[in-house]
């Protein structure tokens, strides 16, 4: 029986009932533990509770849940603590869409004038979380997903020692869905993001990824993955799925995570896009946290029996997101040694045209020791230049976040690869600068 206490900070968010369902799936590792959920908003916790125990019982597995307010009882005696929030939640997320594009600039929270944002908003946040974790559990694993998940541990590992493990499911999503219904190979829905028969290995910075190596059944399985996209493309290409083959076409990799960095090769296409989605009341923006009232509808249903496996087609509920972050977790525990991608994490090496000091995204064999990231060689040549603007972006805006310096923030906006207008981004960032404030005290 395990003696595990596991916390998710943002205990409220639409992704906890897919984090209790993996926790349930590893009940060899994970029986006998408590499940906090923590979430500065009570209102979703006694359900979300209630739906863990149910849960547990419907699959006999002996896990407690549990659910507070207050961070630092959360955090008390913690083993493991996932970060699963949004700060400020939906309205703070459509702000970092919306000032932007209304100035002709794109950008999301993870990108661009928005994602230089999210991590002045984010960042404070988190560093908070992590003293404390230093003051009440100490050795402690915290695995994030809270975006912009580079920039946060950039922050995390300059300002604390918690031993800090940052994801993007974005490689979780390619490795385990996305890989396997293109080639045709069942089960749709992995567990690993490394399995006997489909290995891939992809790198660069979150978000700016590259698929630089695929085995298939042992073999190299770059011609096969190329043959079988154009064949189930066909003509009635998304724009994103066009965007990919031409990316795959000009450069002869697969890009992990197209929809985010499109807008760095068709910026302006990107824009009109944006612009008629905001005329469209926005619903795509609305739904992105995943609350919609389709959703929540679900989780009653849930409690009252209905089986996990019928939940509507909607992104929070599919479990590569937390097979990934319970993947990691008991690889720790079990002392595994599994390889696992979509970790960002200092470079030191691991990427070898790429400076030590960054935080790069790449592959980490995890065991009870933490990360030791994999040795996989220079990134290729074409995307070392876009790559170290990023990363030079990334740099400047963890650094307005710790000091608070509105000269750095304006520098680091501008240092956005496709921010183009130097009065545009001074006009965004005065008008993010009063819609965050509450959440950026290093500002006042």
């Amino acid at each position: 029986m395990a003696d595990e206490k596991i916390v998710i900070l943002g205990g409220g968010s639409p992704f906890v009932p897919s984090l209790m369902y993996v926790m349930l799936e590893n009940k060899e590792v994970l029986e006998g533990s408590e499940v906090c959920l923590m979430d500065i908003n009570p209102k979703r916790l006694p359900l979300l509770t209630k739906l863990g125990e149910e849960l547990s019982k419907r699959t006999g597995v002996k896990m407690r849940f549990t659910w507070t307010t207050d961070a630092k009882k959360a955090l008390d005696g913690a083993t493991f603590v996932m970060p699963s929030y949004r700060i400020g939640g939906e309205k703070h997320m459509r702000y970092d869409f919306e000032i932007p594009t209304k100035h002709g600039i794109c950008g999301d929270e993870t990108a661009g004038p928005g994602g230089t944002f999210m991590a002045q908003c984010t960042i404070p946040a988190t560093v908070e979380y992590c003293r404390m974790m230093e003051d009440l559990c100490p050795n402690a694993w915290a695995i994030s997903y809270v975006n912009p998940t580079n920039f946060v541990a950039d922050a995390v590992r300059r300002e604390t020692r918690v031993r800090f493990i940052a994801l993007c499911d974005c490689f979780a999503g390619f490795a385990m869905s996305f890989l396997p219904h293109v080639l045709d190979m069942p089960p749709f829905e992995r567990r690993y993001t490394d399995n006997p028969d489909i290995k891939p290995r992809a790198i660069g910075i979150n978000h700016c990824t590259w698929l630089v190596d695929l085995l298939v059944n042992g073999e190299d399985g770059y011609p096969l993955l190329e043959e079988k996209f154009k064949e189930k493309t066909g003509k009635s290409l998304s724009p994103v799925d066009d965007f990919r083959l031409r990316l795959l076409e000009t450069y002869g990799y697969f890009n992990v995570c197209p929809s985010h960095c499109r807008m760095y090769w068709e910026h302006d296409e990107v824009l009109a896009e944006r612009r008629a989605l905001m005329e469209r009341e926005k619903k795509r923006v609305s739904s992105a946290l995943g609350w919609t009232s389709k959703a929540w509808k679900f989780i009653e249903e849930m409690v009252a029996g209905a089986p996990y496996e019928d939940h509507p087609d909607q992104y929070c509920f599919y479990l590569h997101h937390s097979r990934h972050v319970v993947g990691i977790m008991v690889s720790i525990i079990a002392n595994e040694g599994r390889e696992w991608g979509g970790i960002n994490f200092p470079n030191d090496g691991a990427i070898t045209n790429l400076p030590n000091d960054a935080i790069v995204e790449g592959h980490c064999i995890v065991d009870k020791r933490g990360l030791t990231p994999i040795v996989t060689g220079d990134l290729p040549k074409p995307f070392l230049g876009l790559t170290l603007h990023l990363l030079n972006w990334q740099k400047l805006t963890v650094d307005a976040a710790l000091s608070g310096d509105k000269n750095l923030l304006y520098q680091a906006i501008l240092a956005c690869p496709y921010v183009h207008d130097m009065k545009a981004a001074k006009k965004i960032m005065e008008e993010l600068l009063a819609a965050h404030a509450e959440f950026m005290p290093q500002f006042k």
